[in-house]
């Protein structure tokens, strides 16, 4: 008796599109149109937590901290990708440090890419990379 595979083959398919959506907002907050900036936010912050020289780390611990002022803390996706809401359009993007953490490994670096000293809105991208203890 032969057995036809099709509508299996089908179903798996469905079911992983309906998936995948999920899993890319298991880090906090996602990367949609309804992300836009409202007028009193100054510029987001995204980026990847990687290993040195190697693949995205999920779940690790993303921390945008602001001298004397709290910080806020999110987590990276399944990819290693994060994003923060911009801070009030009163605080200095560049006083916000961004550092990552997992257990298991240590901070190797941060790498903040340049932008133009004028630009107010656009998201800052910042990379953040661990090591292996």
């Amino acid at each position: 008796m032969m057995f036809d595979c099709g509508w299996l083959r089908v179903a798996v398919v469905a079911a992983c599109i309906g998936i995948v959506p999920t899993l890319s907002h298991a880090g906090g907050v996602g990367f949609g149109e309804d992300d836009a900036n409202n007028s009193d936010d100054g510029p987001s912050y995204f980026g990847f937590v990687r290993e040195v020289d190697g693949p995205g780390v999920a779940d690790a611990k993303v921390t945008a901290a602001l001298k004397d002022r709290g910080a806020l803390v999110t987590r990276t996706d399944i990819m290693g990708v994060y994003k923060i809401p911009g801070f009030g359009k009163d605080i200095n993007p560049d006083d916000i440090v961004i550092s990552c953490a997992k257990d298991g490994y240590t901070e190797a670096s941060v790498v903040r890419r340049p932008r133009d000293n004028g630009d107010t809105k656009d998201p800052i991208e910042v990379e953040c990379y661990l090591k292996h203890k």
